[in-house]
C-alpha cells in the first residue's frame, strides 16, 4: 500500500539487505506475486513518481510489480483501481480516472481529509471523502494509525515506526476478494515501551526480580515519578543494558512527555521539519 521504504532520499544499505533477506527474497522463493503501489515515501520528487525506490531497488524481483501510475487490475472476477500518491504529474488523470471508473473497490496511497494520521491527529487538507463515495471499499496506507468509515479504510503500518506508534494497534490485513470480508491480524511485537519508575516502596530485591529480556533490541522511555533512591535507579539502567535494551531515554519532568516527536506524516523536506521542531518548542 506504499512507503515500502521510508527515506525518500537515500536507503540504509543494512536495512535494504535486511529486508531482501527477511522479506523479498523469501517471497520470489516461494513465488509469491507483490503488487506494490508508490507512496509518498518511495518518490524522491514531490511532482512526479517516476523515481521511486521499489522500482529502483527491486528490479531484480520477477515476482514484484511497481505502480507509479494509477490503473484498473482485474483479479478472482474483480476490478479494481490501483491508486499511487497523488502527486502533480498524475493527479488530473488520477482524479478522472476515479470519477469515470466503473470499479468499487480500490487500493491506494491517499491522503484524504478528516481521518486520523496518528492517534489524535486528524489530517487537515488533502481529498475530499466525498470522492469515494461510489465505491463500496476504499483501502490505504499512508496514514500509521488504524481507522475506517465504513467506506475508506486506513490500514495503518503493520508494525511500529517510532514513539508516536507507541500502544497503537499494528499488523496486517487479510481481504477475501469473493466474500469482501477484510481480516486484521495483530502484531503482538512492540518496539517501544514505557517504564514507570516509582521507587518509594521498592526495595533491592523488587529491582533485581524485574526481568527486561523482553525489552531486548526495543526503545524504552524511563518515566521517573519518585527517585528517592539513586542506587536502585542505577541497578535499573544497569539491568536494561544488560538485557540488550536498543535505546533508553530518561525523562524526569512529565513536561518533556508533552514535548514528544516532531510529526512528519508527509514528505517534508528539512527546513519544514526544522521550523515544525522550532514551533513545537515555542
Amino acid at each position: 500500500m506504499g512507503d515500502v521504504f521510508d527515506r525518500r532520499k537515500f536507503v540504509n544499505y543494512k536495512s535494504l539487505y535486511d529486508a531482501k533477506d527477511m522479506f523479498f527474497d523469501p517471497m520470489a522463493k516461494n513465488n509469491i506475486e507483490c503488487h506494490m503501489l508508490a507512496g509518498n515515501h518511495d518518490t524522491f520528487y514531490k511532482t512526479t513518481n517516476e523515481v521511486n525506490s521499489p522500482a529502483l531497488l527491486l528490479k531484480e524481483y520477477s515476482n514484484i510489480i511497481t505502480y507509479r501510475d494509477p490503473c484498473e487490475l482485474t483479479y478472482c472476477d474483480s476490478t479494481f483501481l490501483m491508486m499511487p500518491w497523488l502527486c502533480k504529474e498524475n493527479y488530473e488523470g488520477a482524479v478522472k480516472l476515479i470519477n469515470n471508473t466503473k470499479c468499487d473497490l480500490m487500493f491506494g496511497h491517499l491522503e484524504v481529509n478528516g481521518f486520523e494520521m496518528i492517534r489524535g491527529q486528524f489530517c487537515a487538507e488533502g481529498l475530499d471523502r466525498k470522492l469515494f463515495d461510489k465505491f463500496d471499499m476504499v483501502f490505504s496506507g499512508h496514514f500509521h494509525h488504524k481507522s475506517d468509515n465504513g467506506t475508506i479504510y486506513y490500514l495503518g503500518n503493520p508494525y511500529q515506526t517510532n514513539w508516536m506508534d507507541y500502544k497503537d494497534p499494528r499488523g496486517f490485513h487479510i481481504f477475501d476478494f469473493e466474500t469482501r470480508e477484510l481480516t486484521f491480524v495483530e502484531n503482538p511485537n512492540e518496539m517501544f515501551h514505557k517504564y514507570f519508575y516509582n521507587d518509594l516502596d521498592w526495595t533491592t530485591e523488587t529491582v533485581q526480580e524485574t526481568n527486561f529480556e523482553a525489552w531486548k533490541n526495543c526503545y524504552v522511555k524511563i518515566i521517573v515519578e519518585n527517585k528517592t533512591n539513586p542506587y536502585l535507579f542505577d541497578v535499573v539502567l544497569d539491568k536494561m543494558y544488560k538485557a540488550g535494551v536498543g535505546d533508553i531515554t530518561v525523562v524526569e519532568s512529565f513536561a518533556e512527555l508533552d514535548n514528544e516527536e516532531t510529526i512528519i506524516d508527509e514528505a517534508q523536506d528539512t527546513m519544514t521539519i526544522l521550523s515544525s521542531y522550532i514551533d513545537q518548542m515555542d
